[in-house]
């Protein structure tokens, strides 16, 4: 299916459909699942009386266990009022909304950039499901969003796989700024030095061009003025 063509009505020609949103949405909702079914079966399995408290994965480095975060990274704003649990998640909605709106307008050949927004908003948008789900704004509430991968022996908190996920997107994105873009700071593939070069032409052309709608505009003034 990746490789398959189909017509560009506007342009006559033929593209990957590789290249089109199609990927990055059933990416997104492949994430999404990921996230939510590691949730439920820690969750399940934790919440059992005979359930041990963790389990070792690598002994003195990761272990499997459930907890519930009520507030954002390392449990902080735990405490919060409503008001502010929920100004957090509708920033929350309404960041992860940006960035999907970026995705869709982004140039298609800008395939790293793209697949971190994916990646990123899948994070936010598992974490975001389980915040909502569990209204963390209640202060009666046992409940948050499920963590189960403990990192802590890395200086990190109790994890889950949107978390993975949205850290793996800002690496990602890091990169495309750096390497892997037509806006990178440092172009490495040619592919992205060739994007780089088209870019650069293309606003030496938009220069051009306001410049001479700028001296045509004054000519025009000009003549009326000697009218």
């Amino acid at each position: 299916m990746a490789n398959k063509c189909i017509e560009n009505k506007k342009g006559g020609g033929v593209y990957s459909l590789k290249g089109s949103i199609l990927w990055g949405i059933l990416l997104f909702f492949v994430l999404i699942f990921i996230d939510q079914l590691t949730k439920i079966l820690a969750d399940a399995y934790f919440s059992q009386e005979d359930a041990p408290a963790k389990i070792v994965f690598i002994p003195g480095w990761i272990n499997f266990c459930i907890t519930y975060n009520r507030g954002i990274s390392y449990g902080m704003g735990t405490n919060a009022p409503e008001w502010l649990k929920i100004g957090v998640i509708a920033a929350t909605g309404v960041l992860m909304t940006v960035f999907a709106v970026f995705y869709f307008i982004l140039d298609k050949r800008r395939s790293l950039l793209r697949l971190a927004l994916v990646f990123v908003v899948a994070g936010g948008v598992g974490n975001l499901i389980d915040r909502v789900y569990y209204q963390v704004w209640d202060v009666n509430t046992l409940y948050g969003v499920r963590d189960m991968v403990d990192l802590s022996r890395f200086g990190f908190a109790v994890c889950n796989f949107a978390d993975f996920f949205i850290c793996g997107g800002a690496v990602m994105l890091v990169l495309a700024l750096l390497f892997f873009d037509k806006d990178a700071m440092y172009p490495m593939t040619a592919k992205y030095k060739a994007l780089a070069k088209e870019a650069e032409a293309e606003e030496e052309k938009k220069t051009e061009e306001k410049r001479r709608k700028k001296q045509e505009k004054v000519t025009a003034n000009s003549e009326k003025k000697d009218e």
